[in-house]
């Protein structure tokens, strides 16, 4: 099934998957147009030709991170011997997703030093502070206006790359 069959089919928030990951990591739905459990769902999986279906919750450790979809539309059951390969390729699947979204953390964590950092220097340099002070005052200025850190340091430091305020400067 291709992608955009698969989202409009997807869009009710039930079926196999969204119940694979709500209550079993697996779960095989055979003869789809005989199922009970998803009124909403089964009419339009069927009508896109979907005979059989397999959800799998995509998880590590305790943390889901999402659900995968196998769908059947040449036969009406999923074979046993498949649905441990499927079991398989969605742990492998997890382990992968799981590293992304850790380097994609790690790395956003280290955009975030280096933007905190920089507004340091600004607010030490502007004010006078030492460091220690500097960061206290921008902590502050995020309490206060309710505004993450990050993004304080960031407003800092994009307001001094401004065009602006370097033609100003020169």
């Amino acid at each position: 099934m291709t992608p955009a069959r698969s989202s409009r089919v997807v869009g009710r928030r039930e079926g196999p998957c969204y119940d694979a990951i709500d209550r079993e990591p697996v779960l095989v739905a055979n003869e789809l147009r005989h199922d009970q459990r998803w009124p909403r769902y089964v009419p339009r999986a069927v009508a896109q030709g979907v005979k059989a279906q397999m959800g799998l919750r995509l998880f590590i450790e305790q943390e889901t991170l999402g659900g995968l979809n196998l769908y059947s539309t040449q036969t009406d059951t999923i074979d046993p011997h498949l649905q441990h390969l499927a079991e398989l390729f969605a742990t492998h699947a997890a382990l992968a997703l799981g590293k992304a979204r850790r380097i994609e953390d790690l790395t956003t964590a280290l955009q975030t030093r280096k933007v905190i950092g920089q507004a340091l220097g600004i607010v030490m340099e502007r004010y006078q502070l030492d460091e220690d002070r500097a960061f206290q005052f921008m902590v502050r200025v995020s309490s206060h206006t309710n505004v993450k850190l990050r993004d304080i340091a960031q407003e800092l430091v994009d307001q001094a790359n401004s065009p602006k305020k370097r033609r100003t400067d020169a």
